[in-house]
């Protein structure tokens, strides 16, 4: 029979995994992440649930598109997504400001805590909409609300994105690919999907070329040697 399977995606430094999975759960999620333990930047989806939340960045890429669709909306509702999604834009805006001038530690701070005010000023005013009138708006939040934590992560060390748009980036071939030439339907195609990809897009990210490590992996595997080709984390090629 058919089923739909889902490509999960993991980019840490110049690594990149790629990992099917038969659903979008927590245990799909767990078994992705494994031992991972650093800063894990996502959008708003419950499977994350469970990562500590001291360490869980939101992704504000994924925030802004929920603030658009919001401030399409008539009435109340669509006041409070355009209200939203200005804040967003001028957190983005401050914090790019930050990155190329860093020394301005204490303004950066000061501003960005005057929004996150405002944010949840904003929310609040969401959650207390009519649910019978605007479901969706309350409902939405309601929800973030209860994260909002998790939106202002960043501020704890400044290495962690403010977007998880580099997962997105080292999917996004993969997308092309699929549209280009279907789903699989074997197993030697689930499973070579996610390891040919791994390989390549992790190559990519190093500055290697990504015929030249197949070539050495395949030149050993079938002179039946040991794989012994490994990826020099510990250096950029440039």
């Amino acid at each position: 029979s058919r089923h739909a399977y889902w490509m999960w995606t993991l980019v840490s430094g110049p690594f990149c995994l790629f990992l099917t999975q038969f659903s979008r759960g927590k245990q799909a999620a767990k078994a992705l992440l494994g031992a991972f333990s650093g800063y894990l930047v996502t959008d708003h989806y419950a499977a994350y649930n469970d990562y500590p939340r001291d360490k869980h960045q939101l992704c504000w890429a994924h925030l802004l598109r929920h603030f658009i669709k919001i401030s399409e909306r008539r009435g109340q509702a669509g006041a409070i997504g355009k209200r939203l999604l200005l804040i967003g834009h001028a957190v983005i805006r401050t914090h790019h400001r930050f990155t190329n001038k860093p020394d301005k530690v204490n303004i950066y701070h000061r501003r960005i805590h005057r929004l996150r005010r405002s944010f949840q000023a904003t929310l609040e005013k969401g959650k207390q909409l009519n649910p019978v009138i605007a479901q969706r708006t309350h409902t939405q939040c309601a929800h973030l609300l209860r994260d909002e934590d998790l939106c202002w992560t960043f501020l704890q060390n400044p290495i962690i994105p403010l977007t998880n748009n580099r997962a997105e980036s080292a999917l996004r071939p993969y997308v092309i690919w699929r549209k280009l030439s279907f789903a699989t339907q074997s197993l030697q195609g689930l499973r070579f999907r996610p390891m040919i990809l791994t390989v390549t897009t992790t190559a990519r990210q190093l500055g290697m070329s990504s015929l030249g490590v197949l070539r050495s992996i395949n030149e050993q595997g079938l002179a039946r040697k040991n794989i012994t080709f490994r990826f020099p984390f510990d250096q950029r090629i440039s």
